[in-house]
């Protein structure tokens, strides 16, 4: 499972940064390391993308960077039209492809962006291993109160509605996320047993697993998939239009193609319940949706998704992080 974006909860500095944030564990050492040199070199290489003008930037390069996840380093820039620029700059050489993935998706959904449910982050230019995109403020919804929690996943819901109902473009294809539960089963029994859960939870997660390899395999078409949004990758903002909620789907780097089933998972790590489930399949227009033949057992799948993923978070998070206590609930549940 990625780790959530560099910036939100990594990282001295981020929206995220607390108690329950610094507990977080290292990220695993860069063989590509990011330091501001070598982000200040990338001043000179950036390529914008079709339409954008870099010209009114104002570039002020930090000190330091807004935090550092498995995969990238987000690093302050400069600022345009009063926004915040920042690099993503791969700090892993397995991460290129996963970079690659996410340029590509982008592009892909810039072309809509003004109809989709939630922000995604816009690319403004590329440069060698890195990506230059405006800061989004805010917390993730694994910090955000319940009342944050349940309208960024209706939010979500929507978004992935949107997301799988879109024509899928050219790109490498993930080897963990929309692919078979079949495939992930030993992932699963090394991950259950490291939990150590009570034997009530324990039996509960094994049952929601069984169910969904018992049900029917997806084989319909390929979907386009975000890959992982779970509640480390929404973020929040309280503040921008009231009490409402304005969302954010960021780190698309696992994006794929395959079966919605393991998004649905993430989604349900959003803690809402079958609601969100509802909203998704309302909101769907993907070929067989309609189908209650199809439907069931995409449920059944997507509840083994998250399971597989909240034991995969308890093994990455202490207890009082918000993606460790994002997994408690479920496995509690």
């Amino acid at each position: 499972m990625s780790q959530p974006e560099a910036g939100r909860l990594h990282g001295a500095g981020s929206a995220g940064e607390g108690p329950a944030a610094r507990a977080a564990p290292r990220p695993p050492a860069a063989d590509l390391p990011v330091d501001v040199q070598a982000v200040g070199a990338l001043q000179g290489f950036w390529l914008p993308e079709p339409g954008i003008s870099l010209e009114h930037c104002v570039w002020r390069l930090g000190a330091q960077p807004l935090g550092e996840g498995w995969d990238n380093v987000l690093w302050p820039v400069g600022e345009a039209d009063g926004t915040t620029l920042v690099a993503r700059v791969v700090r892993r050489r397995s991460a290129r492809p996963l970079l690659a993935r996410e340029v590509t998706v982008l592009r892909h959904l810039a072309a809509r962006s003004d109809q989709l449910a939630m922000r995604v982050p816009a690319p403004l230019a590329t440069a060698k291993d890195a990506l230059l995109i405006p800061w989004l403020p805010g917390i993730t919804a694994a910090e955000a109160d319940s009342a944050g929690r349940i309208r960024a996943g209706e939010q979500l819901a929507r978004m992935l509605a949107q997301v799988h109902s879109s024509e899928v473009p050219l790109m490498e294809r993930s080897t963990v996320r929309g692919v078979p539960l079949s495939t992930r089963a030993h992932a699963f029994a090394e991950d259950l047993e490291r939990a150590e859960l009570p034997p009530r939870c324990e039996a509960h997660a094994v049952d929601r697993w069984e169910r969904g390899l018992a049900a029917r395999a997806w084989t319909g078409e390929d979907l386009l998939l975000h890959g992982d949004p779970h509640p480390g990758n929404v973020v929040v903002d309280d503040a921008a239009e009231g009490n409402r909620v304005v969302a954010a789907l960021i780190d698309w780097g696992d994006t794929t193609a395959g079966d919605p089933a393991s998004d649905l998972g993430a989604l349900l790590l959003h803690g809402l319940g079958a609601a969100p489930l509802e909203t998704y399949r309302a909101s769907a227009s993907w070929e067989g949706i309609e189908v209650d033949e199809i439907w069931g057992p995409l449920v059944a799948r997507a509840h083994a998704w998250a399971t597989r993923m909240a034991l995969s978070l308890t093994g990455a998070y202490p207890s009082n992080h918000p993606l460790g206590q994002v997994a408690g609930r479920l496995l509690r549940g």
